[in-house]
């Protein structure tokens, strides 16, 4: 199956789907255990005691309730992803669309609907579900309960702060994975053996590198694989994907290199580093635009991405070589390196920034914090950035004592 078909499903399609049709298939056990100790005309507790009219009465309300609810609840989410278009980045609807709060909501609602008709349909004059009517009352409480959740957390869906926080947290998780990842081994392989080369069947962006398949599948030839693109890379059909050193007629292995490498027609990968930097320089490239002119916003971004650049600056990007259990280098992979990671996000903040002294201030705060933990290499790229900071800042034609408070600021030797 093709990734945009997983992320297809793990949206507001598969997981609301599948609670709704769990929910629903609940009424078939319930209803067959009424019917096998049916109790119709026998004295019952007195929370259980209910009518055949008041029981159908109370599942229409029910069913009505939440259908109607469930409506409610998806014209919210349309007025939410309207404002994140609009106002904070559209990328940002696939993280919405993703949202379990959002998909659980939708799931219970539907499912309580489907359930209460389906009880509803089985109550009659020689049927009194008791237990199934029960458990429907429940659902309308869960359902209840649920909504509650969900308006508080569209609430905190619509502020710039906590998704610019929410986005950092996957960052940093994806940083430390990469930094998990790299220098397993080997610092190098030998591509010249690779002759065999194995080319994209059709055009789309590269979401996912199955590691995994690629070592397993280079270690079962004894050979190794050179993949050439990287996740978030757009590939045309005809593209050299990889190099490998297995036989050119291996067409099972061919294939397994081109499935391992999962395009889509689309960016928005969960664990694609790439992406998610670009969302956060979305939200600050457009929070520095003269039509929004939110510099708060955008200082509050490059706080993220400094907060995600912490363990690479101190620590280091090491090798993009991966090794098998015997240390053997079979497969090597596209890596961020360090100066990939401060170009990607330095630059265009500070190319966006230009004629701003407070965002321009700020990014020497960031320079300066990230200069005091930093490593050798670290220390040569921040000096190089606080450099172009400085040469940034006089294109953008300041007085002299704002320069000279700038020069102050970067005070690492530039």
């Amino acid at each position: 199956m093709k990734i945009w078909s997983l992320v297809t499903l793990n949206g507001l399609l598969g997981v609301p789907g599948a609670i709704a049709v769990f929910i629903w298939l609940l009424a078939i056990p319930l209803v067959w255990l009424d019917t096998s100790f049916n109790i119709v005309g026998d004295p019952l507790p007195f929370w259980l005691a209910i009518s055949t009219d008041t029981a159908r009465s109370l599942l229409s309300t029910i069913a009505t309730a939440a259908i109607t609810t469930l409506s409610m609840v998806y014209s919210i989410m349309l007025v939410v992803f309207t404002l994140a278009a609009g106002n904070i980045a559209p990328r940002l609807l696939q993280r919405f669309s993703r949202d379990r709060v959002n998909q659980v909501t939708a799931g219970i609602l539907g499912g309580t609907f489907l359930y209460s008709l389906s009880v509803l349909r089985a109550t009659g004059p020689d049927l009194r579900p008791e237990m199934s009517i029960a458990v429907a009352f429940i659902l309308a409480a869960v359902s209840v309960l649920q909504v509650i959740n969900f308006v508080y957390s569209v609430s905190r869906s619509v502020t710039i702060d906590a998704e610019v926080a929410k986005i950092s947290e996957q960052l940093e998780h994806q940083v430390n994975v990469l930094l998990a990842e790299t220098g397993t081994g080997q610092d190098s392989l030998d591509e010249d053996a690779l002759v065999t080369t194995i080319r994209a069947s059709e055009s789309g962006y590269v979401t996912m590198l199955d590691e995994a398949a690629l070592l397993r599948l280079a270690r079962h030839h004894d050979t190794s694989i050179a993949v050439r693109v990287a996740p978030g890379d757009f590939v045309l059909a005809g593209q050299e994907l990889a190099v490998a050193g297995f036989d050119e007629d291996d067409k099972d292995a061919a294939a397994t290199v081109i499935s391992s490498i999962s395009l889509q027609p689309y960016r928005g990968a969960v664990d694609d580093i790439r992406f998610s930097i670009r969302i956060l320089l979305e939200i600050a490239l457009r929070a520095l635009s003269p039509g929004v002119n939110d510099s708060f916003t955008a200082v509050t971004c490059a706080d993220r991405i400094a907060a995600a650049l912490v363990k690479p600056v101190s620590e280091g990007l090491r090798g993009d070589v991966r090794c098998d259990e015997n240390g053997v280098a079979r497969l090597k992979v596209p890596g961020l390196s360090l100066e990939d990671l401060f170009n990607m996000t330095l630059h265009p903040l500070r190319q966006a920034a230009r004629g701003n002294i407070l965002m321009l201030d700020h990014l020497g705060k960031v320079l300066n914090s990230l200069h005091a933990i930093a490593g050798p290499e670290a220390k040569r790229l921040i000096k190089a950035h606080g450099k172009a900071l400085l040469e940034t800042a006089r294109a953008g034609d300041p007085i002299g004592s704002d320069l000279g408070f700038l020069r102050q600021r970067l005070d690492f030797g530039i």
